[in-house]
């Protein structure tokens, strides 16, 4: 492996060790949150990407709510995801970015669609594989860096 791709490679791996570094400085715990805004209306459309975690928007709103992994995999499939069409939800989100809202909790009729946990789990999953991106880099780098022995 040539120098510049050495230099590159590890500038990368730094980017994501920033990157994770940073993502868990500002990854606050549910009880450490203070705007939490609480809103009770009807499920208007689930977002369900093929990855990723789910959305979704409530009726006479344009905000969208994101909310977690685990909740697209209990909630978005062709049995599951037409059942809460309609549905009067009660959420807990914060505002992260203008039109866009992390729910951290989930009840509708008294019964939890999504907890924190779920939330928290999620973080922790985003910024633990960034540091494992960055460890994977340098590896690969040292690796291919190596001193070849002739035989």
């Amino acid at each position: 492996m040539n120098k510049t791709a050495r230099i590159l490679l590890l500038a990368l791996a730094a980017f994501f060790l920033f990157l994770g570094i940073k993502s868990s400085q500002h990854s606050k715990s549910y009880a450490e949150l203070t705007d939490i805004q609480t809103i009770t209306g009807t499920i208007f459309q689930l977002h369900c990407p093929p990855k990723g975690a789910a959305s979704l928007s409530l009726t006479d709103s344009d905000l969208t709510y994101n909310l977690s992994v685990k909740f697209r995999t209990e909630y978005c499939d062709e049995k599951k995801s037409p059942v809460l069409l309609s549905k009067e939800i009660t959420l807990q989100s914060v505002q992260v970015n203008g039109k866009f809202h992390q729910v951290y909790k989930i009840e509708s009729k008294g019964r939890m669609l999504l907890n924190p946990d779920d939330v928290l789990s999620d973080q922790t999953s985003a910024t633990l594989g960034l540091f494992f991106l960055a460890f994977l880099i340098t590896a690969l780098v040292l690796y291919k860096s190596r001193p070849v022995k002739n035989k």
